[in-house]
């Protein structure tokens, strides 16, 4: 059973049962290091102390407090704390639900499984989980962690819940990128590059992904608790890019394995001039798939070429059909 951080109910209208959450995410395994004296080699600690006596305070003397005015706090107790309870602080509250790809993943933050508490929630449970999973849609809710109550998402997965915490809407930051084009892009530079990323084409897993950086942390504290060699580590900055297009073809060729870039190249660029004035009639309009689709004529009328004109007898069959 894994460890809840947090205990409450999920509820659906009227439909609710206990659940508890416990975190998705794990950092146990992160190398942590402490902070020692250089000269005794002994771990230091934090101590507390008293901003105008400089006396060290202790931990039972510690009480919370919001200043209000300059240098005039206001005290809170933890009971005060305790009591402070709103609906969120139990119930996670399902009350709208929305397509999954409506939110922005920058909202997203942390992830959290919800487990059922208890034999008698299952049920309820499992109901709350399928009906959303029928209904390709996911939950809003809010939940108070850590003094704060948080907007959450709670989404079906693997027969189970996933709740992820989401930012506020003032903690988001508007992206500021500029919207000031520099002339065109070479078409012949971007069809190399859609053929590069094409031959990097994966499926997505995590596995493969490892922390170098942890990596080589571990590395380094096992030379030096074994008395190794400490491992040489020298990591170079690319070069400049000076003609985007040979830093492109190189690029291409060392994708394609050892081809020459010359001839790695050419079936991209044929294609982009070979599309050049023809990719807006073939283009499909993704806003728009329905307007692709062939219409019937009923074997009537002949549609004239969208470029031509229109002719007056079609004009007048238009208003007897009106």
């Amino acid at each position: 059973m894994p460890r809840a951080s947090w205990t409450g109910f999920l509820r659906l209208s009227l439909v609710s049962c206990p659940v508890y959450l416990s975190p998705a995410t794990s950092e146990a395994k992160r190398i942590r290091l402490n902070q020692l004296n250089a000269e005794t080699g002994n771990r230091l600690k934090q101590q507390l102390v008293d901003s105008e006596t400089g006396e060290i305070v202790e931990r039972d003397q510690i009480v919370k407090g919001y200043e209000y005015d300059r240098g005039r706090y206001v005290t809170i107790s933890d009971e005060e704390l305790k009591e402070l309870q709103i609906e969120s602080s139990k119930i996670i509250d399902l009350d709208q639900f929305v397509d999954r790809q409506e939110v922005d993943p920058v909202y997203l933050d942390a992830p959290y499984y919800i487990y059922p508490d208890g034999e008698l929630a299952d049920e309820a449970f499992r109901v709350i989980g399928e009906a959303m999973a029928h209904q390709h849609k996911v939950g809003l809710g809010r939940v108070v962690l850590s003094s704060r109550e948080r907007l959450v998402l709670v989404e079906p997965r693997d027969g189970g819940l996933l709740m992820s915490t989401l930012h506020s809407a003032d903690e988001v930051r508007p992206a500021e990128f500029s919207s000031k084009h520099k002339g065109q892009i070479d078409t012949d530079m971007v069809a190399i590059a859609e053929t590069i990323i094409e031959r990097k084409a994966a499926t997505f897993d995590p596995e493969q992904f490892r922390d170098r950086y942890q990596d080589a942390l571990h590395a380094l504290v096992e030379s030096k608790t074994k008395g190794l060699a400490k491992p040489s580590r020298a990591v170079e900055e690319p070069p400049k890019v000076v003609n985007l297009m040979d830093a492109l073809k190189r690029s291409l060729a060392q994708e394609g394995g050892g081809g020459a870039a010359k001839s790695a190249t050419a079936e991209p660029k044929r294609a982009a001039k070979a599309s050049a004035g023809k990719a807006p009639a073939k283009a499909p309009d993704r806003r728009q798939v329905a307007m692709l689709l062939p219409v019937s004529g009923g074997g009537k009328k002949k549609e004239a070429p969208a470029a031509a004109p229109v002719q007056a007898p079609a004009r007048g069959r238009g208003r007897k059909a009106g």
